[in-house]
């Protein structure tokens, strides 16, 4: 892949989501990525392409980082398609875009999912929240009037907004020329990385940093105390029980949004009491 088209591609990707819709999803953000692309590849048969954007504006929704995978794929297809020597080669073709754009879509939706909103996201918010404490902002013990400087409000925040956006655009950068190049029995490069044991050990991480989080709140709140702080306690406990419930939903493959509905709920009426 050329660097022109892969830059065109990747600055257009950003877009994915604008024309988000609840008939086709991403099917508009799609086809206004590989435009210039498809009008390139095109440019000698320009009948043809009216055909050509119909495809792309069939169903497509995927992970917006990780579709740069898809991105890839597909050009490398269209451009066998383009130059198909005959009708059944031509046939042919099109039947594997379409299995590409169905089943790849799916894959990195699932990877996207699992990386960035459910592990990547958390892991540089609790990032943001050592960092202020290292700069000396204890937040378990700030009052009304207490004034904290703009550098550090803003500091921590920042660190968490590059290092999420650092890992999104190296995977999308890299995502479009792996996928154009590396073969179907790859699954158009996704298995050049082990997204499962970074997954796994980027949880493990964060279960780390919230676990020390969850006892430096206790620490804090148990060091000087002269009294059994009852809504300390009792928050504490529901904390625990939530987690606890966590596993056995998972166990039972119940959706969680229902137990976080209920947690949201339980911890509304408990600070309203």
């Amino acid at each position: 892949m050329k660097f022109s088209t892969q830059l065109s591609l990747f600055l257009r990707s950003f877009f994915l989501q604008a024309g988000w819709n609840y008939m086709k999803y991403q099917n508009l953000g799609l086809t206004f990525t590989m435009l210039p692309f498809l009008k390139n590849e095109y440019k000698n048969d320009k009948d043809a392409l009216p055909s050509v954007l119909q495809r792309y504006l069939e169903n497509f929704n995927t992970h917006p980082v990780m579709a740069s995978f898809c991105l890839g794929a597909l050009a490398k297809q269209e451009e066998q398609i383009a130059h198909a020597q005959s009708l059944s080669d031509f046939k042919s073709k099109i039947n594997e875009w379409n299995g590409i754009h169905r089943s790849l879509s799916i894959t990195t939706a699932s990877i996207g999912d699992r990386l960035f909103w459910g592990t990547l996201k958390p892991l540089t918010l609790l990032l943001a929240l050592f960092i202020w404490l290292a700069l000396g902002v204890n937040f378990f013990e700030l009052e009304n009037g207490i004034k904290i400087p703009l550098f550090y409000a803003f500091g921590a925040g920042a660190a968490a907004f590059v290092t999420f956006n650092a890992v999104a655009l190296f995977v999308k950068w890299q995502g479009l020329k792996i996928s154009y190049t590396a073969k179907e029995n790859s699954c158009f490069g996704l298995t050049r990385f082990d997204w499962n044991k970074t997954i796994y050990n980027a949880k493990r991480i964060g279960i780390v940093l919230a676990v020390g989080m969850i006892l430096f709140g206790v620490y804090y709140y148990l060091k000087d105390f002269a009294e059994v702080d009852v809504h300390f306690v009792t928050r504490a406990v529901i904390v625990l029980f939530f987690i606890m419930v966590s596993f056995i939903t998972r166990k039972l493959r119940i959706p969680n949004m229902y137990l976080y509905l209920a947690a949201v709920a339980v911890f509304n009426i408990v600070c309203y009491l």
